[in-house]
């Protein structure tokens, strides 16, 4: 009981670190694109749509992402038949860092024999690259959870469709073996500054998805529904597939995870209001 309680009270202070960082630091990060960022000024996520006119759908689009899964809600499926063809296999040299918005890893998609990849109505996305954010972007009747790992997806079709796995991650006392690379990571960055932060890159000499897809029935169940990009230009036309089982992060992985992102997660998109409803 002890431990449950230190543990709980060490992610509540971390979150409350976490959620007061945007106007005090998030705002002045250096990033791939200098446009946008998730703070609470004229570069925000409430401006990202008048930033450029690339990301216009970020304002306007009427299927955004994240959004809060309500069971039962018309738009979202409950998906309980697993993926028609699921292949997922070790990778190998995963380049792993923080990019300016979140912690990511790619890998060299043509090396021999790397076929990661999922089928979505008869048409296969090959796996191009993960990423976090803290917290959870998509909320599940209004919860959200300390942190979500997108697996993103791209079709090689002539549309380059895009497909994400939504994982939702919780707080635990025992360390989860997949995210290790995180605690190394945070160890490599620490004390840098956030542009410091950028540079320092952390090889992964192997990645293995048996354990995750174990944990989570190989993505299954999961909630299906048509979203975009939580990141700019907020793309839309996204399968979207936010599976329904969390999985755990240790606590160690957490802090080294929010002292990377930081606050890095998109609000909750209201589709309703867009869509014209009351």
């Amino acid at each position: 009981m002890k431990i449950a309680l230190n543990l709980a009270l060490t992610v509540a202070a971390l979150a409350t670190i976490v959620f007061a960082l945007p106007t005090q630091n998030i705002e002045i990060l250096k990033k791939r694109d200098e446009h946008w960022t998730y703070g609470q000024n004229r570069r925000g996520p409430q401006h990202w749509g008048t930033l450029d006119p690339k990301y216009g759908t970020c304002g306007k689009g009427h299927r955004q992402s994240p959004i809060d899964i309500a069971v039962g809600a018309p738009d979202v499926k409950l998906q309980n038949s697993a993926f028609a063809k699921l292949h997922y296999q070790p990778l190998h040299n995963v380049l792993c860092g923080y990019n300016g918005h979140s912690v990511e890893c790619q890998w060299n998609t043509t090396q021999p024999a790397v076929e990661n990849s999922i089928h979505i109505k008869k048409k296969k996305y090959n796996l191009k690259g993960f990423h976090f954010h803290t917290p959870s972007e998509h909320r599940v009747d209004d919860h959200f959870f300390e942190a979500e790992l997108h697996l993103v997806h791209q079709s090689d079709t002539p549309d380059k469709a895009l497909a994400v796995i939504g994982i939702l991650l919780e707080v635990t006392a025992e360390e989860n073996p997949f995210f290790n690379w995180i605690t190394v990571l945070g160890d490599k960055v620490s004390g840098q500054s956030k542009s410091g932060k950028e540079k320092v890159k952390h090889t992964v000499e192997v990645i293995d998805f048996k354990a995750l897809l174990e944990d989570t029935g190989n993505f299954t169940p999961r909630w299906e529904y048509e979203g975009s990009l939580t990141t700019p230009p907020c793309t839309e036309g996204v399968a979207w597939n936010v599976v329904k089982k969390p999985v755990s992060l240790g606590l160690k992985q957490y802090k080294a995870l929010a002292g990377l992102e930081s606050f890095n997660s998109r609000f909750i998109q209201d589709r309703q209001k867009k869509d014209g409803g009351h």
